[in-house]
């Protein structure tokens, strides 16, 4: 596993990033870094890019596979 930002109170960073599937967990803990190193908060940021993914899944569906 990647290691995750230093920040005090990390139960609602750790919250986060369950909710993110785990295909896109390593960009959540990326953005998370991202966003401890400018000074924001990472678990907000993680929420933010969860649901970024989510309205592209939605908007964007998985082709249907052929057998």
């Amino acid at each position: 596993m990647t290691a995750l930002p230093p920040v005090a109170g990390s139960e609602k960073l750790d919250l986060e990033l369950r909710l993110v599937p785990d295909a896109h967990r390593e960009d959540a803990v990326q953005e998370a870094w991202l966003a401890y190193l400018s000074g924001r908060d990472p678990a907000r940021a993680v929420n933010t890019f969860g649901r970024r993914e989510r309205r592209r899944r939605r908007r964007f569906p998985a082709p249907a596979r052929r057998p």
